[in-house]
């Protein structure tokens, strides 16, 4: 073993902004690594990391983030029945009962709504010649798209907001004032759910949430207020910030190399390329977590019962024994897709087909309408202060309005 170039101090606060070199260092001397003093481990080799994402039986998904956490994405402080919280049979009831709102003819009647949403936002800055790309487009976008198919309304918006900086997995790693202002904002956007929830069980109004709820009583032949209550919330933080976080770092990326962002304006089909791309280089999940079920060994390192594997995406997706010369952004890297940003296995992102939907229209949208896009000066490019979630604070632009 060699002498770890890096301290290790990661998942924090402190670690999140540039975890890369203690990623390199994990992969090559200690790909599944103990934190000291606690039962947490960390995987960093991509096949170690599709190892533990198979086995469900050995790495369970059931109370990774709530055992662990002072309280649910909820705000309450009971264990979740959550589709990201189950293991097989049940999660595949519970995702079933989700999966309607993405299915392809959904998704296509959502092309309209996208793009009247990414046109609202540009309007609203286009004639200044500049914007911060973060604050005034990416994070509006994920949220009222999902609002809508849920049958909210603008005047959801911010309670619905109150979800979208939650750390549900990363909790316990986050000073107690974060955890308990994070605790505040997702108990009140949890009440007005609740509220939506009641109403439309009592008089469905047509939405992906009515149709929901329905499926749920007509399958299980009785109304679960928690049990819908759970999903609801799993869907609509499923893809927020991550998808926001997504749009500003594929611009970032572009604009870091020219010849990439000609040829997508030359042609949008590649901005799919370029999205797998980023999402591999610069994953907006870090981590997800997995409870150990049986003493076991990954990776010659021995794991006992009870303990937490922490699946390090943003390491696994670097990982060169995968990945040719992984930290170059290449956008037509023929293996790209096997990238773990939407996770793997049971429980790959019902939601990525939208997430991937939104991201086109966005670029197709931005690019029709803004020439000469470049970065404004004085930046410092930092990231959201996240034990998780990997994504810029901001990312001020400059452009011509395209005539």
């Amino acid at each position: 073993m060699t002498e770890t170039p890096v301290q290790i101090n990661y998942p924090s606060l402190e670690g999140a902004e540039c975890p890369y070199p203690q990623y390199e260092w994990l992969r090559e001397d200690q790909p599944v690594y103990r934190i000291p003093g606690t039962t947490d481990f960390l995987v960093t080799r991509y096949e170690d990391a599709a190892q533990v994402t198979r086995d469900w039986k050995v790495f369970s998904s059931v109370g990774s983030r709530t055992a662990h956490n002072p309280f649910s994405e909820t705000g309450m402080s009971k264990e979740t029945q959550s589709l990201v919280e189950a293991d097989p049979p049940s999660h595949r009831d519970k995702r079933n009962l989700c999966a309607e709102a993405f299915k392809p003819k959904k998704l296509a009647a959502q092309v309209s709504t996208i793009t009247v949403i990414c046109d609202s936002l540009i309007d609203d800055f286009i004639d200044k010649g500049e914007v911060d790309l973060v604050g005034e487009f990416a994070e509006h976008i994920p949220p009222r798209v999902i609002a809508r198919m849920l049958g909210f309304t603008e005047s959801d918006f911010d309670w619905l907001n109150g979800w979208s900086r939650v750390d549900n997995s990363g909790l316990s790693f986050l000073p107690k004032d974060v955890q308990e202002r994070s605790k505040v904002a997702a108990s009140r956007a949890t009440e007005h759910l609740i509220d939506a929830i009641e109403a439309r069980r009592d008089a469905p109004t047509g939405d992906e949430l009515s149709d929901m709820i329905q499926r749920h009583i007509e399958r299980d032949g009785q109304f679960d207020l928690d049990y819908i209550l759970d999903n609801t919330v799993t869907l609509i933080r499923g893809g927020v910030i991550t998808t926001a976080h997504t749009i500003a770092t594929i611009m970032l990326l572009l604009l870091q190399n020219p010849a990439e962002m000609q040829r997508v304006r030359a042609d949008n089909r590649r901005i799919a390329a370029v999205a797998e791309e980023s999402l591999r280089i610069e994953s907006p999940t870090q981590w997800v977590p997995r409870r150990v079920t049986i003493d076991t060994e990954l990776g010659g390192q021995h794991i006992p019962a009870g303990s937490r594997v922490l699946i390090m995406v943003g390491a696994a997706n670097r990982d060169e024994r995968e990945f040719s010369d992984p930290t170059r952004f290449d956008a037509d890297r023929k293996n790209a897709v096997p990238h773990m940003a939407f996770g793997a296995g049971n429980h790959f992102c019902l939601g990525a087909p939208l997430a991937r939907l939104e991201i086109k229209i966005a670029f197709e949208r931005l690019l029709a309408r803004l020439s000469d896009i470049r970065l404004a000066e004085g930046q410092d490019f930092s990231h959201v202060a996240s034990a998780q979630f990997r994504g810029l604070k901001e990312l001020r632009l400059a452009f011509t309005r395209s005539s």
